[in-house]
């Protein structure tokens, strides 16, 4: 297998040491918008080779490659997803907040289901989503609870504008509660997990999503509670956060490494 990673932050430098232990991959393409970055990220392994962040550049990568995994943002993922699957190729989209806009998600889907590549979407950072999706539509009610300390919630320009300064709250306080739709818009860098959670359950509008920032907490923490014909699900986690960046958990990035081996192995347990 030869893998094209787009984006050399936490998911990414996880994945790209992964893929360098996997012997199903023979090769692995990364590529960054600081290319210096992605050049020292591909010196560290033998298997990675570098590619240059264009279009011409990473379009001739994605026909070289059996998959691409996007690991940079919604605006990556929404850019390369459509040139992926347009083209018949396999991609693993980790932003996966850009789906909450319903015409490129239909794009995808479409495009997934006319040209034969396939869409992978790992479970990130949340646990009971096996249950979400095997209940979907017969659930009646979604909601998330997440709750990170001040440093995931720095610089967002919705708490800005309420006057909201993380940095001096002294207890746990709620800083969004509304539809997954508009979490995802607000806090991009926080929910890709109440995107995950609405495709699988019961869509952006219907999903419930409960912000809060707890300045003694050292994890991040996300509670799924879902209720329908099949009974009542309650999940929840304390994740450790990526040393590299606050506002992801680790176990996003385990659930990428997860995915990439049951692709490469042709070998899914609990699907």
């Amino acid at each position: 297998m030869r893998a094209l990673i787009i984006g050399c932050g936490s998911i990414g430098n996880v994945l790209a040491s992964a893929a360098q232990e996997m012997p199903e991959v023979d090769r692995i393409y990364i590529t960054d918008k600081s290319e210096p970055r992605a050049r020292a990220r591909a010196a560290e392994y033998s298997k990675a080779k570098i590619t240059r962040y264009d279009d011409e550049s990473i379009l001739k990568t994605i026909n070289e490659v059996d998959l691409v995994i996007e690991a940079a943002s919604q605006e990556a993922a929404r850019k390369f997803a459509p040139m992926c699957l347009a083209r018949g190729r396999d991609i693993m989209v980790m932003s996966v907040g850009a789906f909450s806009d319903d015409d490129f998600r239909a794009e995808c889907f479409q495009l997934a289901r006319s040209k034969g590549g396939k869409l992978y979407i790992p479970s990130g950072a949340v646990c009971g989503t096996d249950g979400l999706r095997s209940a979907a539509g017969r659930i009646t009610e979604v909601r998330l609870v997440t709750t990170k300390g001040p440093n995931s919630f720095r610089d967002v320009p919705y708490l800005d504008e309420r006057g909201i300064d993380v940095s001096q709250l002294t207890e746990p306080t709620v800083l969004f509660e509304g539809p997954a739709r508009e979490a995802v818009k607000q806090f991009p860098r926080n929910v890709n997990v109440a995107a995950t959670v609405s495709l699988m359950g019961m869509g952006f509008e219907r999903t419930m999503v409960t912000l809060i920032c707890d300045p003694g907490s050292d994890v991040n923490t996300h509670e799924l509670h879902a209720k329908g014909e099949f009974g009542e699900l309650m999940a929840k986690i304390d994740n450790v956060p990526s040393p590299s960046n606050p506002a992801t958990s680790y176990l996003a990035a385990l659930s990428a490494v997860s995915a990439l081996k049951s692709i490469a192995s042709n070998v899914w347990i609990g699907v």
